[in-house]
């Protein structure tokens, strides 16, 4: 595919989100570099038909909202061990680490509830990743690992009618590592060890992949993740298989391919009471909790160049998965709350869960450059079905006949359609994008242990705009108002009401200063989210009655000194008011678990072949409640939860480098200062203090050739 330039500006015709299966096979790096360097010959620029381009660092500075995206070189200075880790870095995400693993993050976007990170909507090269888009949005399988990912792009505002539903909060695009220009093959293997852990956490990555000849790609991974985290209780074992193809069909069509594996079996060691907290915060007193999820996950994507004026792109994907997650734990129906860690299980509840997803979206870009004004249209739709069967089990320890309280099928027919049109006045120095989206959700609920039925039907209209001026060629404004929606989760529909979409409308207006490799970014934001299920116990019923308010301000720079050009230093805060707003005793409240302040900062500085990173994250204290209890309970269900700061180091460097092969090592301590901190209880467990890993020790060896 060859490059086309529009109006002086290089665009990339899409990311590559292909994949397909490769074989170990011995060959010719040379003949394979060769076949590569034709191949690149017929390459064609075109436009681009999404509005976050190809997740490149580059595409940051001309985005017109706030944006970060860390690529894999920070990622490794950093010492994240996994996603979630990564994600604590970027403002306005918070994250509350259930397994020390990665395996359940719980990420909250802007104040949004972290739980299952039910209200972030996940990418993985651009397919959603979600266990079903519209009718159970929670994250209770992520089939995702750090060592699979080349960088992870968060997209905080202005996307939402091209991706949606469920962006309240924005995107978060997870990109796999691409199919090398020249066959290459990868091992690497990351061992943690955690003070007060009993076996250390292995994480071993193989890749091999390139182009076999003018017109064919594959690439193989796997991913394997054994061991214990900080905490008893916490054995766990993750197997994530990869496979990708990339096929130039013609010199104006491309199909891209990719179909994945993954399987998780954790130990969950739950939270605790403060006084077991502050005897051993590694030991684990919910003994019948535990977790395993699989998911077989594949799309397909056809790209097509149009032989239109301007230049005009048309792609067709399609995607789908099959998965089943089972949780199991401890439920107390003796007095006291079910959940209390201080008190013994009566019965082990189980909620077995299947989906069937398949989508299909097509969509349109076309270029129209006009005498004085560009134009960058965006037509798609989008048909996605999703069977989700949901069942709820309990048997008591002591033996006995098991109750199934709750077995729910959902079948779900969502159908949207979007147009938007990025037009440039002024030479492009002025881009303005308006857009609309339309939602129609049909959702099919049975009760089979009831043997009752509810449909129930959604639809929306979702405006956005987006507006970008360019001041010079350093400095950007921006500013964009998009509607959002939440789809009605199968948790929430019983067939006695009427449960409606949950709607936010977000607000942005910031600058963005881009020379080099220094950056600052200043963004205000709001997000007006209305129409939240709430559960009514007088009718028994969801009904749209939540209200909560998030606005802040969010500040980012990176700065590489002219002078000392071996240092780089970053640095970003947040600042976030989080309400209720809906009427009574707690309107105005801070909503749990958001901290007012959030900052985070990472310095590396290079000398002799040696990368030295210190980075760290701190984040103000928070509440656990509605009613913004400042005092601890005896269980640990509410109270405050303090603040806390965490250092992490890593000493990075070549150990052997040539041409064609690098052999790398890292060295990192995380929590550093072994700070002392904990979130409150998390789903399962909800009641309690949860530890948050405590000091490790990781020793990374990456081996390319």
């Amino acid at each position: 595919m060859s490059y086309q330039n529009l109006d002086g500006k290089v665009c990339l015709r899409y990311n590559i989100l292909a994949a397909a299966i490769a074989s170990v096979t011995s060959m010719s790096a040379t003949a394979a570099s060769h076949n590569h360097e034709d191949t690149t010959k017929l390459d064609t620029v075109v436009v681009s038909a999404s509005v976050i381009g190809n997740s490149q660092i580059d595409d940051v500075k001309e985005y017109p909202g706030a944006r970060t995206v860390i690529d894999k070189s920070h990622l490794e200075k950093t010492a994240a061990q996994s996603i979630d880790m990564a994600l604590q870095s970027v403002p306005g995400i918070k994250v509350q680490d259930e397994s020390g693993t990665g395996v359940l993050p719980n990420i909250s976007v802007r104040g949004l509830k972290a739980s299952r990170s039910g209200h972030a909507q996940f990418l993985m090269d651009g397919v959603p990743l979600t266990l079903a888009p519209y009718g159970h949005t929670g994250q209770s399988i992520f089939p995702a690992t750090l060592s699979m990912l080349d960088r992870i792009d968060i997209v905080r505002g202005g996307a939402a009618v091209q991706y949606g539903p469920n962006n309240v909060g924005g995107v978060i695009n997870l990109v796999t590592k691409p199919i090398p220009d020249v066959w290459q093959t990868e091992i690497s293997n990351r061992l943690t060890v955690f003070e007060g852990g009993d076996t250390p956490l292995n994480d071993l990555y193989l890749r091999t992949g390139g182009w076999l000849n003018d017109t064919l790609a594959l690439q193989l991974e796997g991913n394997f993740l054994n061991g214990e985290s900080f905490r008893e209780h916490s054995d766990t074992e993750v197997k994530n298989y990869q496979a990708k193809v990339q096929w130039l069909v013609s010199d104006s069509q491309e199909l891209q391919a990719f179909i994945q594996r993954y399987d998780a079996d954790t130990q969950m060691p739950g939270a605790l009471s403060p006084d077991d907290y502050e005897q051993d915060r590694h030991q684990s007193k919910r003994p019948y909790d535990e977790y395993q999820g699989e998911s077989t996950r594949w799309s397909v994507k056809y790209l097509q160049d149009l032989d239109l004026a301007g230049g005009a792109e048309f792609e067709i994907m399609t995607f789908g998965h099959r998965s089943e997650r089972f949780f199991q734990w401890g439920f107390n129906n003796a007095g006291g709350h079910w959940a209390d860690p201080a008190l013994p299980s009566t019965l082990v509840r189980t909620s077995p869960r299947e989906f069937s997803v398949y989508g299909i979206e097509p969509k349109l870009a076309v270029f129209v450059d006009g005498t004085s004004v560009t134009q960058n249209w965006i037509i798609g739709a989008r048909y996605v079905n999703e069977d989700i069967d949901y069942k709820l089990t309990q048997t008591p320890i002591a033996g006995g006949v098991t109750a199934v309280p709750r077995d729910w099928h959902l079948d779900t027919d969502a159908y949207a359609g979007y147009v938007s049109n990025e037009i440039g006045l002024f030479n492009d120095a002025l881009k303005i994008t308006p857009g609309l989206r339309y939602e129609r959700v049909d959702m099919s609920f049975k009760d089979l242990g009831q043997e009752s039925q509810a449909d129930n039907e959604v639809t929306e209209w979702l405006p956005g705009l987006t507006v970008a001026y360019h001041f010079n060629d350093q400095w950007l404004g921006y500013a964009n108002a998009q509607k959002s929606l939440r789809a009605p989760q199968i948790a929430y529909i019983r067939g006695l009401g009427e449960e409606g979409s949950e709607l936010a409308w977000n607000y942005e207006l910031g600058a963005r200063y881009t020379q080099g490799t220094t950056s600052f970014n200043a963004a205000l934001y709001r997000i007006d989210f209305k129409d939240q299920l709430q559960w009514q116990s007088a009718t028994q019923t969801f009904d749209n009655i939540g209200k909560t308010l998030h606005q802040g301000l969010e500040l980012s720079a990176r700065y590489v000194p002219v002078f000392l050009p071996a240092l780089s230093v970053g640095a970003s805060y947040n600042y976030l008011d989080a309400t209720l707003e809906e009427e009574g005793a707690n309107k105005g409240n801070q909503l749990p678990d958001t901290s007012k302040h959030q900052l985070s900062w990472d310095a590396t500085y290079a000398f002799t072949g040696f990368d030295t990173t210190l980075s760290g994250f701190y984040f103000s204290e928070a509440y656990s409640d509605n009613a913004n209890t400042s005092e601890e309970d005896a269980s640990g269900a509410t109270g405050k939860v303090p603040s806390y700061m965490v250092w992490n180091f890593n000493l990075g460097t070549d150990l052997y480098k040539s041409e064609a092969s690098t052999l790398r090592m890292n060295l990192a301590v995380s929590n550093l200062f072994e700070e002392d901190y904990y979130f409150r209880g998390i789903d399962t467990s909800p009641v309690g203090r949860y530890p948050a890993p405590g000091r490790s020790y990781t020793l990374d060896i990456n081996y390319q050739f």
